[in-house]
């Protein structure tokens, strides 16, 4: 019987209440962007493409923050992981219980992180150069 890393109801709780608080930011977002294309409506071309670019970078930012600090802990992780020969992570906290993987798997496991952590990387950077080349090309 393969060893189980049991749930820490802690983690769990912290879990349930950071994914209420995105839910909550996400849908008070989504209201203050309505309100603020309704008070675009009637404003003149210059002012209104200047606050698109804006809106385009603000975005592209706060979207690509996030992401990039995913990508640099599931780095870490992996790491964490590679180097233990364990997965999860000696002294890591799980939500669920979860079957302890070691040697070889566990170091595959830890491999993939990386290669997500990698992929997520690239994804945030390309999302601000694809913003910055677009709105560069509008100007041109």
């Amino acid at each position: 019987m393969p060893e189980v890393q049991a749930a820490d109801p802690g983690t769990r709780r912290h879990a349930l209440i950071a994914a209420g608080v995105i839910a909550v930011a996400g849908w008070a977002a989504f209201f203050a962007m309505q309100e603020w294309l309704a008070r675009l409506q009637g404003a003149d071309p210059a002012q209104l493409r200047e606050s698109l670019e804006r809106a385009l970078v603000l975005g592209s930012w706060a979207a690509m923050l996030p992401v990039a600090v995913l990508a640099g802990w599931l780095w870490v992780y992996g790491v964490r992981v590679g180097c233990a020969g364990r997965f999860p992570a000696p002294g890591a906290k799980v939500v669920r219980d979860t079957p302890v993987l070691t040697g070889d798997a566990a170091r595959l496991r830890g491999t993939a992180l990386k290669v997500l952590a990698a992929f997520l990387g690239l994804l945030s950077a390309g999302t601000l150069i694809v913003v910055y080349r677009l709105i560069a090309r509008l100007h041109g």
